[in-house]
């Protein structure tokens, strides 16, 4: 699996410099993904001055406890720990 993850980063780095356009890739694997996404995070801000971060959240036509449940409240954790440590974090909605 990260075999192929990594395959597919550097596909689409490949794309987009042959293009013309600055990308890099970042890749993590652990148990909590508000961890590891935080992590990456700053990892990039030490590396690029001037950034943005975006993340969705997914928006569910129909929805229970479960699925709100597992799928909203991950991007807002994020966004309040980056913005704890002074990182800006757009969250933008995702039709499902």
């Amino acid at each position: 699996m990260r075999e192929e993850a990594v395959d597919t980063l550097e596909y689409f780095v490949d794309f987009c410099q042959s293009h013309g356009m600055a990308a890099s890739s970042y890749i993590s694997f652990g148990t909590d993904a508000v961890d590891e996404v935080t992590r990456q995070c700053e990892e990039i801000n030490r590396e690029y001055p001037s950034k943005f971060f975006f993340t969705s959240k997914l928006i569910f036509a129909t929805d229970n406890r479960f699925t709100r449940l597992l799928h909203n409240q991950a991007a807002v954790a994020v966004q309040r720990r980056l913005h704890l440590e002074g990182l800006q974090m757009v969250i933008l909605p995702m039709k499902v």
